[in-house]
């Protein structure tokens, strides 16, 4: 399984700017978008790094550069975003079922296929939506 972001506030954030890079035109500066976001600058940009790497949003460096859609929004499945960032489904510490304590190797196994189980429900719900519809 590939490593993952241990936070859902790294989609959050990501939804969210690719909304406001949807309903802006040409290219929004790192500067711009964290002001809109109200979030720092070196951080919105980690998240940005990532959704430029799976294609998602383009980056445009020097004095004119900032970030642009790659796609139109109606053509960007939250789920893509939920890839993108690899964000965990649930908070931390919701649902650990690593504890060795509490219970015994076969129940533990049967709470990750249930873990996983969850995961793709939110994963399915997310194919249904897009940016666009976040915007209407």
């Amino acid at each position: 399984m590939a490593e993952r972001v241990t936070s859902t506030k790294w989609f959050s954030v990501a939804i969210q700017a690719l909304v406001v890079l949807a309903d802006s035109e040409g290219v929004c500066p790192s500067g711009e978008l964290a002001e809109k976001l109200n979030s720092k600058s070196v951080f919105l940009r980690k998240v940005l790094r990532h959704l430029v790497k799976t294609g998602l949003v383009s980056a445009k460096e020097g004095r004119d550069g900032g970030y642009s859609l790659v796609k139109h929004p109606e053509d960007i499945r939250l789920s893509d975003v939920y890839d993108a960032m690899r964000a965990e489904t649930f908070p931390k510490g919701f649902f650990d079922v690593k504890s060795k304590e509490c219970f015994a190797p076969s129940t533990r196994e049967s709470l990750f296929e249930l873990r996983d189980e969850m995961e793709s429900w939110v994963v399915k719900g997310l194919e249904q939506k897009t940016i666009a519809d976040l915007m209407r």
